[in-house]
């Protein structure tokens, strides 16, 4: 057991025993008591002997080098020369926010500068502060004002370099099995990752109750999403008796028939799988020999999940499949259909990948399962590059739909509105810059700021950054293991802070393309009859900047 599980670590690849197809739906290692034992005693040994890695998969935080001296070129983080500041505009855009006025407000203008010498680290660090002071706004009864305040000259950002275009993603089959109404609900989020990357989708799907979907509102649904640049194909169920579960297996057969000369992999999602960056994934997955057995995929984040049903790839993670280890999959469908009584199709996919193939899990870094409950901040604010979160037709910030910044939201995480960074910075959205010694921003996601100097480089306890903030509940206790639940995939964590205290948290609320780039808000709750502070950032690229109808000879 030690050699293989050394060679495990050595490889990086993820392995088990070889299962058997076995008619029941728990392993029978939780069988018997000296099975439960023999599991704990393997636990242990794997959790302690990953804790002995390097973590090269986990971000560093990376000092910023600074460029070649350029005429011509402004350093990292400073104030861009305007013949004009873009801020001066008016409350059109406050006004569409769901808020109560009036409120704190201040905003920043950042300029985005493509350079191929820079690099997407966990943090960047900038001297300046983000934004500047606060003031008093209520749309309505300024609007005999000139605008909206002065504010800070436009920053600018250096992010790696990026081609203005949708990543090509025409090598790759996306498959997922759901109903009409969810599918429906889902298109703005679908159409935000997918539209005009070339990739392909099929979507087995039914209608209310498990029954045959309307063959009407199916042509109109996917006429509707081609319209929007999704090359995508609705389709029943191969075999009507098939439940969800079997449905979702399918897709093996679905997508490996639709394979062409071009394809490289096929990807096995969830509707509610929301990738961040196509153009990320894409050099992810080019990485691996698409011509080899590949099977790549995520661990749940749970060390009890991964306990209870072994070393498998999460499905709404996103599991990616070679076309040759496809080939063999579809060859043996309807056996492994038959004889497979896992009670998942993702776990199906995995229990016939180890019956005829032995192919191991590789774990594809960036991939997220989700498996958290209650604020899932931590995640969200690691500065780490995240391809893929499921999951996010969950509550906002907890299961009730209230975090502990006390706003409510009453619907899904916005993913559609969150990630419109992307098409200005492409592969920002969730990147970390930290200004001063205050304030850190996950794009997309929050402004945080730490009034007790937490960053502050004299602090004797400097705060890690390089680890994930523990922010959600405790999870399933796996009983004598190291592992504190969640070691294994997201690495040692550190506590949470105690908001409005340690931590000071401002919030997405809304996101818009306008003006040749995005506006985004964040929101601070008032506390005690206080009023609530609202900060806005506009991010445009540096040629956008530069060529915009407004500005003065």
């Amino acid at each position: 057991m030690a050699n293989r599980m050394r060679s495990f670590v050595s490889s990086l690849k993820l392995q088990v025993p070889t299962p058997k197809l076995l008619p029941h739906t728990l392993p029978s290692i939780f069988r018997s008591r000296r099975a439960i034992v023999s599991c704990c005693i393997f636990s242990l040994a794997l959790t302690f002997t990953i804790w002995q890695l390097p973590r090269d998969h986990l971000p560093q935080i990376a000092p910023v080098e600074p460029d070649p001296p350029n005429a011509n070129r402004l350093p990292l983080g400073q104030p861009y020369p305007s013949r004009q500041t873009i801020c001066q505009g008016n409350f059109d855009w406050l006004n569409e926010l769901d808020i109560p006025f009036p409120v704190k407000y201040a905003r920043r203008d950042i300029i985005v500068r493509s350079d191929s010498k820079a690099h997407r680290d966990s943090i960047t660090k900038i001297e300046k502060p983000l934004f500047g002071d606060l003031r008093i706004v209520q749309p309505g009864k300024d609007n005999n004002e000139p605008g909206l305040p002065d504010c800070m000259e436009p920053l600018s950002l250096d992010v790696p370099a990026f081609v203005n275009a949708p990543a090509d993603a025409s090598h790759i089959i996306f498959g997922a099995a759901t109903t009409l109404g969810r599918l429906e609900v889902s298109l703005p989020f679908f159409e935000r990752w997918l539209a005009h990357t070339n990739a392909r989708l099929f979507v087995v799907v039914t209608g209310p109750d498990d029954r045959a979907p309307n063959p009407e509102h199916m042509a109109e649904l996917q006429s509707r999403m081609r319209g929007l640049g999704l090359a995508v194909t609705l389709m029943e169920a191969l075999d009507r008796k098939d439940g969800i579960l079997e449905r979702y297996f399918s897709l093996v057969k679905i997508l490996y028939a639709n394979c062409d000369e071009n394809t490289r992999w096929l990807g096995f999602i969830d509707d509610d799988t929301f990738i961040t960056s196509m153009s990320a994934l894409v050099a992810a997955l080019n990485q691996y020999d698409h011509t080899q057995l590949r099977y790549l995929g995520a661990l749940s984040e749970e060390w009890w999940t991964v306990i209870l049903y072994g070393l498998i790839g999460m499905g709404g993670a996103g599991i990616f499949l070679s076309v040759p280890l496809a080939k063999i999959l579809d060859v043996n469908y309807d056996e492994c259909k038959e004889n497979s009584q896992m009670g998942f199709g993702d776990h199906k996919i995995y229990e016939c990948i180890e019956r005829y193939t032995k192919t191991p899990l590789t774990s594809l870094p960036g991939l997220h399962q989700i498996d958290i409950h209650g604020d899932r901040s931590g995640v969200f604010e690691s500065g780490r590059q995240i391809l893929t979160l499921h999951h996010w037709k969950e509550g906002y910030w907890d299961e009730n739909g209230e975090g502990p910044d006390g706003i409510r939201h009453g619907r899904w995480f916005p993913m559609d509105q969150m990630s419109l960074v992307t098409d200005v910075c492409d592969r920002c959205y969730l990147q970390r810059w930290q200004f001063g010694n205050d304030t850190i921003l996950s794009n997309g996601y929050s402004i945080s700021l730490y009034p007790k100097g937490a960053l502050s480089p004299t602090k004797k306890k400097q705060l890690r950054l390089d680890k994930m903030e523990n922010t959600w509940v405790t999870p399933m206790k796996v009983e004598d293991s190291f592992n504190k639940g969640w070691d294994h995939y997201l690495g040692p964590l550190r506590p949470p802070l105690k908001l409005e205290e340690e931590k000071i948290p401002y919030r997405f609320l809304a996101g818009v393309k306008v003006d040749g780039g995005v506006r985004q808000y964040y929101r601070h709750l008032g506390r005690d009859g206080d009023m609530d502070t609202v900060i806005e950032l506009f991010w445009i690229r540096e040629e956008a900047w530069k060529s915009s109808a407004t500005l003065p000879e």
